[in-house]
């Protein structure tokens, strides 16, 4: 009878916990009264977006607004997009304008969730169909790139290399590819210039450099000095005052070749540290642009988000390319972006100051005669004060042998770019 008891109690015990974890597993439904503009929604376009407006009304401080596009099937709803937060915490009454990304082909609605401490309750809005297709993806992540010495070669060390089209190793990683390269099965981005020089220069977009000497004949670079990004053109890359014309040696059969590369151009965001010449509305707008996108992205939903967002630096600063009429913009970007101007310590111009850590610089590339945007952030760049010298009727330049201090060091850059599918 003891033991029907004991039993009996271990049953009893059981089932309240099981009915108390039960009820501690059930959602709360918050006090929440949704008045949304769209209640239903006719066509929308893949990859692209749709505006959202509305008033959202809780008892308490929203916590969280959350957007997701889903699929209703058996009176459920599954869902099919990444959920995208409406950053709106702690009012209760909020205004919304939602940019929703439509990052799914299959959903029949848009989930709006709004979460209120641990309650939350739900609506949908109802989707007719989603047409269209994707029209890119995009890179984002950190980087380090080195400026490379000077690769000898065949050209400029005949003494060594006596055979012509041979050279030393070149592998430092001072190229970038914003479209990627196949480098033994694997898409690289950072390259060295034995990695692009083996794909014949198959997507190479730019390089990270320091100006010092030209790297054909070995002699020195007078009026510029120190380092710069520079596209991959032959007359840019290997021209009079970059010195890159090691990187563009042909080595046994192989060379960066001028039809297999990209084009990429430069444009300097810098901070009001620039004084009188700062643009603050530019800045304010790559800045807050470049903070809302991700620092990362490992779904082509969250990709094809990030291309969507960087294309609104072509219709903002750069909508002339689009064929805007009224009051049309330009980026009027280059083929290059110096670190600093006249650095060299045989100009007569005082040197000056072009970018710092934690400034941007504004990425337009043109592939396939497809254009593509992006941002590239400064994150962490060597002390070049150190290599300063002082030239007598004109101030500080960069030191010829001290400049050789500047290679090597690892620059850190945060890219957001536009890319290929």
């Amino acid at each position: 009878m003891k033991k029907l008891n004991f039993l009996f109690l271990s049953i009893l015990i059981a089932t309240t916990t099981l009915f108390v974890a039960c009820d501690k597993d059930e959602v709360k439904e918050a006090n929440v009264q949704f008045a949304l503009d769209q209640v239903s929604l006719d066509t929308l376009i893949y990859a692209g977006a749709v505006e959202i407006t509305g008033t959202i009304t809780a008892d308490k401080p929203i916590t969280g607004i959350f957007f997701t596009g889903v699929k209703q099937e058996n009176n459920s709803y599954t869902a099919k997009g990444e959920a995208q937060e409406y950053l709106a915490k702690g009012a209760s009454t909020v205004n919304l304008n939602m940019e929703y990304f439509v990052d799914s082909k299959e959903i029949s609605h848009i989930e709006v969730k709004v979460v209120v401490g641990d309650a939350s309750k739900k609506t949908y809005i109802s989707v007719n169909t989603v047409e269209g297709e994707a029209k890119g993806l995009a890179f984002l992540g950190q980087v380090i790139l080195r400026a490379d010495t000077m690769v000898w070669n065949a050209e400029n060390m005949p003494d060594v290399y006596t055979t012509p089209n041979t050279g030393a190793l070149a592998n430092t990683p001072s190229f970038f590819s914003i479209h990627g390269t196949e480098i033994n099965g694997e898409k690289k981005h950072v390259l060295t210039a034995d990695e692009l020089r083996s794909v014949q220069g198959q997507n190479g977009s730019f390089c990270f450099l320091n100006v010092l000497q030209n790297t054909a004949n070995k002699a020195y670079i007078g009026g510029q000095r120190g380092y710069m990004f520079s596209n991959l053109w032959t007359i840019q890359l290997g021209g009079g005052t970059t010195g890159r014309q090691c990187d563009l040696y042909e080595i046994g059969g192989n060379a960066i070749r001028q039809a297999n590369i990209d084009t990429t151009q430069f444009k300097i965001i810098a901070g009001s540290w620039v004084g009188g010449d700062w643009n603050e509305a530019r800045y304010k707008f790559v800045d807050s642009l470049f903070l809302v996108i991700n620092n990362e992205a490992t779904t082509d939903a969250a990709k094809m988000r990030a291309y969507y967002q960087l294309g609104k630096i072509q219709s903002t600063l750069d909508n002339s390319t689009l064929g805007e009429q009224n009051n049309p913009t330009s980026l009027s970007p280059q083929n290059f972006a110096r670190r600093r101007t006249d650095a060299g310590t045989s100009g007569v111009k005082p040197m000056t100051e072009n970018f710092r850590a934690g400034d941007y610089i504004i990425l337009k590339n043109t592939k396939g005669g497809k254009l593509y945007y992006g941002i590239m952030q400064i994150v962490q760049m060597y002390d070049d004060t150190q290599t300063f010298v002082n030239v007598e009727g004109v101030g500080q330049k960069i030191g010829q042998e001290e400049a050789k201090q500047l290679f090597h060091k690892p620059l850190i850059l945060n890219i957001k770019v536009q890319t290929q599918l």
